[in-house]
C-alpha cells in the first residue's frame, strides 16, 4: 500500500512538472537568438594612476560612473523609446507566439515596454574596464544584432552628451568674453589713432601696428604648435575621432582670430604727432592693457576647446555585436533535466518526512 502510494506521488511530483515544463518548451515558448557587445567607457586623456591602483585595487574613476550611468540607461524608458524610434523595437518582439508573455504589442505601454525589455536584455559589468557586457535576446538573429548594435550606439550618444552642455556654456562664456575684450581693444585702439591724428606726440605712429603685429605672432606661434600637434595625432587616431575634431576647431578659431588681428595692423594709425605726452602716454597705456587683456581672453577660450578635447568620453565597443549562428532551443532543453532533478529531491525530501512521520504515529 505504501509503495503505491510513494509511486503516484513520484509520477505526479517528478514526472508531472518535468513533462509539463518539456511541453511548455518544446511546443508553446518560442526559440531566442542571443547577440551580444562588450564596451567599455574611455576619456580623451587616460587618468594617472595612483596609489590603490598600483597595489591592485581598482580605484572609483570618472570613466566607471560614466559606465554605470550607461548600464541603468540601457534598463530605462529612455532606451525602449529610443530603440522604438530608431531601431525596431516594436516589430522584433511583436511576433505571433502561443506563449502570451513572449509576445508584445506595439500598443503596449511603456511600462509593459519597459518590464518586457528588462527580462529581454542583460548587463554585466566589469569594474576593471570601466565596461560592461550587453546580452540581448529576440526571436530572430537579425533582431538580436541590430537592437545590440542600438544598445550600444544609444550607449555612445548619451555618454558624448554628458559633458557637453557644461562645456558649450562654457565656450560660449568664453566667446563673450573675448567679444567684450574685443570691443574694448578697439575702443582704446581708435582713440589713440584719433589722438595721434590730431595732435604730435612722443609716441610713436607705428606703435599701434607693431602692437598688432606682436598680437598676430603670438597667435601665429599657437597656430604652429597645434598644427604640429594635429599632425602628430592624425598618426594615432582615425579620421573623425573626438580628439582631431576637437584640435581642428582651435586650429580654425585661431585662424580667425588671426586673420582679425592682421586687419587691424593694416588699418593702425598714420603718421601724426600728439600735443602733450601725459595724454598720449595713457591713451597708450590703455591700448596696451586692453591688448593684453584681450589676448588673455583669447588664451581662455583657446584653454576652454581644449578641455572640451580633454573631457570627451566615448564608448568602445571592443567586441561588437555579431549575428547568432543558433538558437537556444536545444541548449534549453538541459533545464528540464534540472527541472526532474529539482523535482526528484522534493519528493525524496517529502517521501523521507513522510516516512518518518509514519513510524512515529504507528
Amino acid at each position: 500500500m505504501l509503495r503505491a502510494r510513494l509511486i503516484q506521488s513520484a509520477i505526479v511530483l517528478i514526472l508531472g512538472p518535468t513533462l509539463l515544463y518539456a511541453l511548455y518548451l518544446l511546443l508553446i515558448a518560442p526559440a531566442q537568438y542571443h547577440s551580444e557587445g562588450t564596451f567599455a567607457v574611455r576619456g580623451a586623456q587616460a587618468g594617472v594612476g595612483d596609489a590603490l591602483s598600483a597595489l591592485g585595487i581598482v580605484s572609483p574613476t570618472s570613466n566607471s560612473a560614466d559606465a554605470k550611468v550607461v548600464e541603468n540607461y540601457i534598463r530605462s524608458d529612455a532606451m525602449v523609446v529610443a530603440l522604438r524610434e530608431r531601431y525596431g523595437f516594436n516589430e522584433a518582439y511583436d511576433k505571433f507566439s502561443l506563449d502570451p508573455t513572449a509576445r508584445l504589442a506595439p500598443t503596449a505601454s511603456l511600462r509593459s515596454a519597459k518590464q518586457f525589455w528588462r527580462r529581454k536584455v542583460e548587463v554585466v559589468s566589469d569594474p576593471a574596464t570601466s565596461g560592461a557586457t550587453v546580452h540581448v535576446a529576440a526571436y530572430t538573429a537579425e533582431d538580436a544584432q541590430r537592437l545590440t548594435q542600438g544598445v550600444l550606439q544609444l550607449s555612445e550618444e548619451l555618454v558624448n552628451s554628458l559633458p557637453r552642455r557644461a562645456l558649450d556654456d562654457l565656450i560660449a562664456a568664453s566667446d563673450r568674453e573675448i567679444l567684450a575684450k574685443r570691443q574694448v581693444y578697439e575702443t582704446a585702439r581708435d582713440a589713440l589713432t584719433a589722438y595721434q591724428g590730431r595732435q604730435f606726440s612722443g609716441v610713436g605712429a607705428g606703435t599701434p601696428a607693431q602692437q598688432a603685429i606682436s598680437l598676430v605672432g603670438n597667435i601665429e606661434t599657437q597656430l604652429a604648435q597645434k598644427r604640429a600637434d594635429l599632425a602628430t595625432a592624425r598618426q594615432t587616431f582615425q579620421p573623425g575621432a573626438p580628439q582631431l575634431t576637437g584640435m581642428e576647431r582651435e586650429i580654425l578659431a585661431l585662424e580667425a582670430e588671426r586673420d582679425r588681428a592682421v586687419s587691424r595692423a593694416m588699418t593702425a594709425p598714420g603718421e601724426r604727432a600728439a600735443s602733450t605726452e601725459i595724454e598720449a602716454q595713457s591713451l597708450l597705456l590703455d591700448y596696451q592693457t586692453a591688448q593684453q587683456h584681450y589676448q588673455s581672453a583669447v588664451m581662455a577660450a583657446d584653454q576652454a576647446r581644449r578641455q572640451q578635447v580633454i573631457d570627451r568620453k566615448y564608448v568602445i565597443s571592443y567586441v561588437p555585436p555579431q549575428r547568432a549562428q543558433s538558437s537556444d532551443w536545444w541548449p534549453r532543453l538541459a533545464n528540464i533535466l534540472a527541472v526532474l532533478i529539482g523535482a526528484s529531491l522534493l519528493w525524496g525530501i517529502g517521501a523521507l518526512v513522510y516516512s518518518i512521520i509514519r513510524d512515529h504515529v504507528e
